[in-house]
């Protein structure tokens, strides 16, 4: 047992498997957009607004909250231009780029969260997509004016550190660890291809899959590079759609293991950690995941089919540790507490307080019951 730890020394103590003063409670919040929660109040208790979220959670909960940094893991190129319009019920998008017209659009209705914009990376893409981002070589020779490493002195750079500036103050004046992403890997690749699209074109046209994820690679470095130079405690590679749930192990060293190693390594390289998002498809690829240096299991959902938490813990636990609880599609939509307050326990019993943060996973969204977040909370002071 340690003797009182700041914030940031307990989360980047448990991060890396080392004693803490106690386990930290590191919750995540999702905002959803108005019309993703049609007919659902808000229900956290600072309202719609994430600005007073830090605050809140420092000081009337009493977590451990991380800062994000907000840099930009990318920049588009200067001599590219966007056009957006709607058309027989579509919306479509072009990004007009020195080699051609990159388009996309989408069904327009009242499922559609985005306004008029169609982003670039998005999980809402993917439900509406008439025709996607890529689907041939023109289209990946479009992107790389639009994916490409932030460069310094450039307005995605003057962007970031701005943003950084902001969130350091903060983090700072709260002894808070601080986060920056640096690379979506497949995840970005579903959000463009589609789901068809992409399962497709690693069957059939991998060397499309393996063409966008080198140029984001580079912009991947990059971005962990200007991390580094900032100090940021914190990189966190988002891997959510990079499981079982789609590809198996074998594909998954083909098109990302090279990819992650040199990613995971630079962070290592550089004196900070490195945690890889994964929410579901875990149990076939352990073996694969126990072979990359990342540090911590990230958002790892504790209540799918199949998930066995032992044998998860028994494969993972001696080199990576764990940011993971209650499940935010299950438990914390619950309408019996006792359901919460289980699975904080089940959390606690399989993987001890050593190499441990708990969270709602992969977050508290702001239309769940408030009271299952209270009772998370609740427990965690019981059992940390």
């Amino acid at each position: 047992m340690k003797s009182a730890m700041t914030s940031k020394e307990r989360v980047l103590s448990a991060i890396r498997r080392q004693p803490v003063d106690y386990v930290p409670c590191s919750p995540f919040y999702s905002y959803l957009l108005p019309r993703q929660r049609t007919n659902y109040p808000v229900q956290l208790p600072w309202g719609e607004s994430s600005r007073k979220e830090i605050e809140y959670n420092v000081t009337v909960l009493g977590v451990d909250p991380v800062v994000a940094s907000g840099i930009c893991y990318y920049q588009t190129g200067s001599a590219v231009t966007t056009k957006v319009w709607e058309e027989d019920g579509l919306l479509h998008k072009v990004y007009e780029t020195p080699d051609g017209v990159l388009h996309a659009s989408v069904k327009l209705n009242e499922l559609w969260p985005h306004g008029q914009d169609i982003p670039l990376y998005s999980d809402c893409n993917v439900g509406h997509f008439v025709k996607p981002w890529v689907q041939n070589s023109q289209d990946i020779a479009c992107l790389r004016h639009i994916v490409q490493p932030v460069e310094p002195h450039s307005p995605a750079m003057e962007r970031s550190r701005k943003r950084f500036e902001a969130a350091k103050e903060l983090a700072n004046r709260y002894n808070l660890a601080m986060t920056a992403t640096a690379g979506l890997g497949l995840t970005g690749a579903l959000h463009l291809f589609g789901v068809e699209g992409i399962c497709l074109a690693i069957l059939e046209r991998p060397d499309l899959v393996h063409a966008y994820l080198e140029l984001e690679h580079k912009a991947n470095m990059r971005a962990i590079e200007m991390a580094l130079d900032w100090d940021i405690d914190i990189i966190i590679r988002n891997g959510f759609y990079e499981t079982a749930d789609y590809y198996g192990a074998t594909t998954l060293k083909e098109f990302l293991g090279r990819h992650l190693l040199e990613e995971m390594n630079l962070v290592h390289q550089g004196g900070k950690v490195v945690v890889y998002t994964l929410n579901t498809g875990l149990m076939p690829i352990l073996d694969y995941l126990d072979e990359l240096p990342f540090d911590f299991v990230f958002k790892m959902d504790t209540a799918k089919k199949y998930v066995d938490l032992n044998a998860v813990y028994n494969k993972l636990g001696a080199k990576k540790s764990f940011w993971t609880g209650p499940s935010g599609h299950n438990h914390m939509w619950s309408k019996d507490p006792a359901v919460v307050r289980q699975a904080v326990e089940e959390v606690f019993s399989v993987f001890g307080k050593q190499g441990l943060i708990l969270a709602a996973c992969p977050s508290i969204q702001n239309i769940m019951p408030w009271e299952n977040a209270l009772v998370m909370f609740e427990e965690w002071k019981r059992w940390r």
